[in-house]
This record gives C-alpha cells, sequence and structure tokens, in this order.
C-alpha cells in the first residue's frame, strides 16, 4: 500500500502538548540525518497569533448528490461537518437530456437549475457559502457542441439578456440568495467553456454584473475566474484589468484557478497585487476557487495547499475531475463507496467511506482549532506547515507537507512560552501519518508511528526531519 502522506503529532514531555506535524508525500521513511543534509526548515512561530481558524481550504467544486430541487442526504452528515465544510461550486453541469441549460430550451434549463437549488440547499444546510456556476446554467459546461451560442453573438444580447432576467428572477423565487457567490464565466481563456474574444468575455461580464448586484443586492459577485493567475502579458486577466478599471465594474472578491505545478498560491498573490497595481483596483478578497491537478489531489498535496492558502488568507476550493454523475458526488473524491469508478457505480448508492484526503481535511477542521499562529515554509517552496494554538500546551497543532518532492525538512518551533511552558525542558514529538489508496481507495484513521523525546532551549524547539523518499524505499 503506497503511503503518500504523514502527520507528526508533537507531544511536549513535562506538559502534555500536543503538535501534529509533518505531512509528506509519496512512500515516506523516518531518518534523523544531520541538519546540513536537509532539504530545508520550516517554522511556526506560537508567539506571533494570526486570526481565528475559517478552515479556508475546506471547499470543493460539485461534488454533491442531486436530489430534484431538495437537500440531499445522500450522503452521511458528518463527513460534512468533520471537515468544517466552508464552499461548494456548481450549476448543474454536464447532467444529460432534458437537463442541458439555457441554450437547450427552457425546460433543459429549469431542470440544470433544480441540480444547483438541490446542491445550494444541501451546502447551506451546513452554513458552507455557495458559488453559482452561471456558465453553466447557460449551457457552456464543455459537453456543448461547437455550434453552441455565446452571450453576445454577432451583437445580439437578446437572449443572454432573458436568461438573466429568468435566473435572477428563479434566484429571489427559491429564496437563494444568503450564503450565495455568482461566478458569471468560468475559465474564460479556456477553449472548454468559451470560444469568443476577450473583447466578449468583458462586454458579458461589463452587462452582466451591474444587473447581479443592482437587482440581487448582497450577493457576492466573483471573478474573473480565470485558469491561471495574473502574469505579464496575459492577454485575458490584462483585458479584464482593462475594461472593469473603465467601468467600474470589479468583483468583490478575486478568483482564479491553481491547476498545476509550479502554480503557488503564495506567488499568486503577489501576482494579484502587481495586476491590481497595474489599473488602479482596490484590493479584494481572494478564492482559488480550484485548485489542485488530478496528480497534486493526494494527503500530502492537499496539506501543502491548506498551508499556502491560510498564510495568505485565500480561499480554496478543491477541483473536481470528474464527469457526468461521478462529478455529482463524492465530496469532489475525498470519499468513496462500493463500485465507485466501475461499470457498477450507482449514483444513488450508500456505503460511502472516506479516502485518503479526507482525514487530512478532517483533522485540519477537527482538531485546529484555537487561534492561528504564523508560519514559515522552507525557501525552496517545496515544504509547508499551518499551525493553531489554545491556551495551553496540549492544544497546539501543526499539519506540514512536502509538495510530493522527495528530501528531508526540519520544522522549527518558537516561542513555546506562549502557550505556558518554560524556556527550556523536554519535548516529545509524536508522529502520525496519513495513508493513500488512490482515488475511491478507502483508508483507515491515520497511523501512531510513535514518540521522541528531544530536549530544548532558547524557547524554541527543532523537530528532526523526516524523509521523502522515492517509491519502494523506506528505512
Amino acid at each position: 500500500m503506497p503511503r503518500l502522506a504523514l502527520v507528526p503529532l508533537l507531544a511536549l514531555v513535562a506538559s502534555g502538548l500536543s503538535l501534529p506535524s509533518l505531512v509528506q508525500g509519496g512512500s515516506l521513511g523516518e531518518q534523523v540525518a544531520k541538519r546540513q543534509d536537509r532539504a530545508g526548515t520550516a517554522t511556526v512561530s506560537l508567539s506571533q497569533a494570526s486570526g481565528t481558524p475559517a478552515y479556508l481550504a475546506s471547499g470543493f467544486i460539485y461534488g454533491i448528490p442531486d436530489n430534484s430541487n431538495q437537500v440531499s442526504t445522500q450522503i452521511p452528515d458528518h463527513f460534512f461537518t468533520d471537515i468544517k465544510f466552508q464552499y461548494c461550486r456548481a450549476g448543474g453541469a454536464q447532467l444529460p437530456v432534458p437537463s442541458r441549460g439555457w441554450i437547450y430550451g427552457i425546460e433543459e434549463y429549469r431542470n440544470r437549475f433544480g441540480s444547483a437549488l438541490s446542491n445550494y440547499r444541501t451546502t447551506r444546510k451546513f452554513g458552507a457559502r455557495f458559488i453559482l456556476l452561471v456558465h453553466d446554467l447557460w449551457g457552456a459546461d464543455s459537453t456543448q457542441g461547437t455550434d453552441a451560442p455565446y452571450p453576445g453573438d454577432n451583437g445580439d444580447w437578446t437572449s443572454y439578456d432573458r436568461y438573466l432576467t429568468q435566473l435572477i428572477s428563479d434566484l429571489k423565487a427559491n429564496n437563494m440568495l444568503e450564503g450565495l457567490d455568482i461566478d458569471i464565466w468560468n475559465e474564460p481563456d479556456g477553449s472548454l467553456f468559451w470560444t469568443r474574444t476577450v473583447e466578449q468575455w468583458t462586454a458579458m461580464w461589463n452587462r452582466a454584473l451591474p444587473r447581479f448586484r443592482n437587482e440581487l443586492p448582497g450577493v457576492i459577485i466573483m471573478g474573473p475566474s480565470i485558469s491561471n493567475p495574473p502574469s505579464p502579458g496575459h492577454k485575458w486577466w490584462d483585458g479584464f484589468g482593462a475594461a472593469i478599471s473603465r467601468s467600474g465594474n470589479i468583483p468583490d472578491v478575486y478568483s482564479w484557478h491553481s491547476l498545476s505545478y509550479p502554480l503557488d498560491p503564495q506567488l499568486s498573490a503577489a501576482d494579484i497585487a502587481t495586476w491590481r497595481n497595474k489599473y488602479g483596483l482596490p484590493a479584494r478578497p481572494q478564492n482559488i476557487n480550484e485548485y489542485g491537478a488530478p496528480d497534486e489531489q493526494s494527503p500530502a498535496h492537499s496539506a501543502w495547499h491548506i498551508s499556502r492558502l491560510e498564510r495568505n488568507n485565500i480561499r480554496g476550493l478543491r477541483a473536481n475531475w470528474a464527469s457526468v454523475y461521478e462529478l455529482h458526488d463524492y465530496m469532489g473524491n475525498l470519499l468513496g463507496k462500493p463500485g465507485a469508478g466501475t461499470t457498477s457505480y450507482n449514483p444513488h448508492g450508500q456505503g460511502y467511506y472516506p479516502a485518503g484526503e479526507w482525514h487530512v481535511y478532517k483533522y485540519y477542521g477537527t482538531n485546529m482549532t484555537g487561534t492561528r499562529v504564523a508560519t514559515a515554509g522552507s525557501a525552496d517552496r517545496a515544504f509547508d506547515v499551518y499551525a493553531t494554538r489554545g491556551s495551553t500546551a496540549n492544544s497546539v497543532k501543526i499539519l506540514a507537507s512536502s509538495r510530493g518532492a522527495d528530501g528531508i525538512w526540519d520544522i522549527k518551533v518558537t516561542g513555546l512560552d506562549a502557550v505556558g511552558l518554560p524556556v527550556s525542558g523536554s519535548v516529545s514529538t509524536q508522529t502520525w501519518r496519513f495513508d493513500y489508496k488512490g482515488k475511491y481507495g478507502e483508508v483507515g484513521t491515520p497511523v501512531n508511528l510513535g514518540v521522541v523525546v528531544h530536549q530544548y532551549s532558547n524557547n524554541e524547539v527543532w523537530v528532526p526531519g523526516l524523509e521523502k523518499r522515492a517509491a519502494g524505499q523506506r528505512r
């Protein structure tokens, strides 16, 4: 069985402090090596508070079963509550006839809207926010043909205006406004969802945003949901920046995707600031509303993304790479059930079980309470940490991860007196490992790898590194 993640739980012997820490990707081995052999060091500063945990990374796109237009109870509640579920993003994509969206007729739109309404109601049951994908309700969900119409074709906005009128009316009629974010169009820079010019897309944006803002006051509007963060010469970001700077139709939340290596939320935050300054745009909250490529959806990569998103105060939703009915299930591949991924798959089946990543999000949601503290990842950007503390030593938690790279990293924990510890003494590290069996693979609770005692001084402790090595090698 491959072991793709590792979490050490630190316990200070004298006071009972517990600190779950190190997660790594790939097959793992523990090795206490000389510090000069380490790839780098991540730092946790217990004395520097950075706000109350809001579980910024605990969301996903689609992943909730449909139940006509009503709340779905198909997935047991605890799978949502245990991870402190915060966000879902959906709009009825990839449902077959007669549920293909507005461009195929009013009945096909209404059926697709029913899927979105069911997902919204299920999301709100848990107090989470819901992002409505307007492009999916239109019918541009990657399954539309090459002859599919788009808003503003040939300068004609008649159908799109009627569509917005219908959608706004339905949102009001179904009390679908509280906790609602509207995402006007997904990945306009990608040919799966938009095959027209930058100019036609920004004209659509400048047409839609005023209507949503004026007719649905209080609803959050996010965008541009481009498939990459800004970069010099990026024609879609430049076109968007110039257009909204002229019109004043600025979203309430800046959104984009981070779906491949080496994209990094920490660097993206700086890129957004540079882009804003170029066009004189105000600061706004940020949401990476799809993160994690298929090969970066493992416990290790998820923990690394959690750390990056939390440090930079960016909301994030896991990407979902499933299709058709499987897109509308499994909480974005955090779960499995009998027949998952096979021809015997039953979209209405029960018997859900956690896949490997779900346990990381459960630990994140259930154990990491109290106050966030300042952290710093390793200089090579391959290893990172997220940490919380309460008022006592045994309430400190650290989650850390390699982004799948081979190497050995240390964790330096400073400010131990902030949780009532002496400036010198003994500390023990208790290590937990998150295992992974691939997509839909059932995984049990984290594995306790035992306790090692360390002496510390100067109000700080070094947690010796755990080594991530090539597959099949372990010592």
